[in-house]
Parts: C-alpha cells; structure tokens; sequence
C-alpha cells in the first residue's frame, strides 16, 4: 500500500468523494512531501487501520473541521505514513530519521519512544491489538471500530472453487495447524494435500491477535513466518504455495480491497468460516456476530499528555470528527461503534 494521509499537498486537493457519498478510487501517493510541520499530527502503525485513517485525514482537511485545524493552511493537518514503503522516514520537519513502524506493535513502540523522549514527532499510532499493560505504560487506546481476524484459503486454481481445504475450521484445528501436529487439509476434513501455514511480520496486530484467539504462543516449526509477508497481503505469497495456504486476514481489510477502496491485494484469498460461523453477513459486510473470539476493536492510540489538546479532542474523541462520522469506518469494512464505546 503507499496511500497517505493526504488531502492538501503543494496546494493540490487529491480528488475523493465527500462522506456518505460515492467512494472514488484511492489515490496511492508517496509519503507526505514536503515533510509535515511540527504542529501536525502525525501516525504510525498498522496496515489494517492505515487506509481508514488516510481517508480520515482527507475529508477533515477538505472540510476546515475547526477554525484553526486542517484548514487550507499546511500549518494544521493530520497526516500518516504507511507500514511499508523506505526502511526510514522522517515523520516531521525538524525531527530525526527513524526505523519506518510497520505494523501495530512497531507503531506503538515508536510513540511510547516519542513519548518517553518528548521530541512530538510521533503523535498517534494505528493499533490492531489491545493494549499490554507490560510494555504499553499509560498510552491510552481510543477505539472507533470493529474488525473481525478469519483465516483465508485460495482456490485450487486461479479464479476457481475447488479448494484444497475445507469451507470451516474450528479454533482447535486451527490450533493444530498453527502448532505442527496437523499438517495435512485431509486431516481437517479437506483434501489429500500438504498445508502451507502462514504468518505475516512480526510486527503485525492481525498476526497477534489471531495467535491468541487460536490459543498459540509459540507456532510450531512447519509454520511460514517470512518478515516480507504483510498482513492481508495475499500476493506475496508464493503462486505455486496458495492452493495449500492458510493465513490470517482482517475481515474488515478484505472487504475494503474487494470494494476497491483499498489497494487489492488479496491474491485469490478467500474468507473461510470459523466455528461454523461466517466472517461476512449475506450482503458482504462485517459479520458483527462472527465468532465472538475474533472480534476485535481498531484504536487511535494516544499520549495522555494529549487527551485534553484541542487537536486531539476535535479528532479523536467521543464527540469528535471520527466518531461523529462513522460511515468512514463502514465504508473501509468495518462496523461501527455505539457512540457511547467510540472514542474518549
């Protein structure tokens, strides 16, 4: 993915429909150039929130949300930088280069350092996975959506549907493949063929939260764990491997690259259920009776230095320009929170 949180950039608007209208296609740019100002907002973190959030940024620039924040001037924006893209960036004008954040976890890492080091180059971090008390200190998670995290399968061949597994999983089996002691699709009530067990980076929320929900702290030796796999990143799994494949994937991301809102780069990968549950209603939205296990909530987190600053509670809050407009989150897959659950 290289879209960005950007909708004013050397005074051109990038053209994409108003809220609660039609969605054009995305506009994929390069990192913010030139660099932001130091009063920006600025966001780091996972894959699966960072579309969500560049098109936050898009319309509360185009709108002028408040007197003095995201108005036309550069002065006052909220920006972001992708999981993937160069191995460093620089997230503002004045601050040091750093080790790109890919993923929920590095994101995180990266503002508890900004934090700790008061530098304000680092303001928000997209985050897939809850809060850990052990190394997460007094950052405060702001939820504002629901996703699901399902396993996919691809077809036999491209574009087909024969599968080499079965249509459902129980989180046991999928415990079994996760650990090595199952390592065949006949053994789970598929076909006579290998499985390729899959893990995205480490970094990745997805990749966590779908660990725990299985019941898996360490995956076992047969399992794929290449540091160049993306979370919800088919394509990057070998062609000649995805008949046999399994991989975690955000619900809500899926649906998003199938809309096209996102980039697709889904490969062939097909949501399977869990449980004997659907991660898709009958309509293709996010199933928010899924298996209650693999739901999840999305979070902005935030410095608790910053909860009270203007900026902060006109974007993040509860009554603030997220939750006040929930039909962003819809429109990327993911369902919305009750406004008393959204925000701080």
């Amino acid at each position: 993915m290289r879209t960005r949180l950007m909708s004013i950039i050397g005074g051109a608007v990038v053209s994409v429909a108003l809220i609660g209208g039609v969605i054009a296609a995305p506009a994929y740019a390069t990192d913010p150039i030139p660099r932001p100002p130091k009063a920006s907002i600025v966001g780091v973190g996972s894959d699966s929130a960072q579309d969500v959030m560049e098109k936050v940024g898009r319309t509360l620039a185009r709108s002028g949300y408040s007197g003095n924040y995201n108005t036309t001037t550069r002065t006052f924006k909220l920006w972001g930088y992708d999981a993937t893209g160069s191995s460093t960036i620089v997230t503002k004008t004045g601050c040091s280069r750093i080790k790109r954040p890919n993923g929920s976890g590095a994101g995180i890492a990266a503002l508890k350092a900004d934090e700790a080091h008061h530098t304000g180059c680092v303001d928000f971090a997209r985050s897939s996975r809850v809060k850990n008390p052990a190394t997460d200190g007094d950052l405060m998670f702001v939820p504002y959506a629901r996703d699901g995290v399902t396993w996919a399968a691809f077809p036999a061949t491209t574009g087909g549907s024969v599968f080499h597994s079965p249509a459902n999983l129980t989180t046991t089996q999928l415990r079994a493949i996760y650990r090595c002691t199952v390592t065949r699709w006949n053994q789970v009530g598929g076909r006579n063929f290998p499985i390729a067990a899959y893990l995205p980076q480490a970094g990745s929320g997805t990749r966590s939260f779908f660990l725990s929900a299985i019941g898996v702290t360490r995956p076992g030796p047969c399992v794929r764990q290449p540091t160049t796999l993306e979370e919800n990143n088919g394509t990057l799994i070998p062609p000649a491997n995805r008949p046999n494949a399994i991989v975690p994937f955000s619900t809500a991301k899926w649906i998003a690259e199938k809309r096209t809102v996102s980039a697709d780069v889904r490969g062939g990968a097909t949501l399977r259920k869990i449980n004997g549950a659907s991660p898709l209603t009958s309509t293709g939205a996010l199933n928010a009776r899924f298996a209650p296990s693999y739901l999840r909530l999305i979070y902005n987190v935030i410095k608790p230095a910053d909860r009270a600053k203007a900026q902060f509670v006109k974007i993040f809050s509860r009554g603030g320009y997220i939750c006040r407009h929930p039909s962003i989150a819809t429109t990327f897959g993911f369902a919305a929170l009750p406004s008393t659950r959204c925000g701080y």
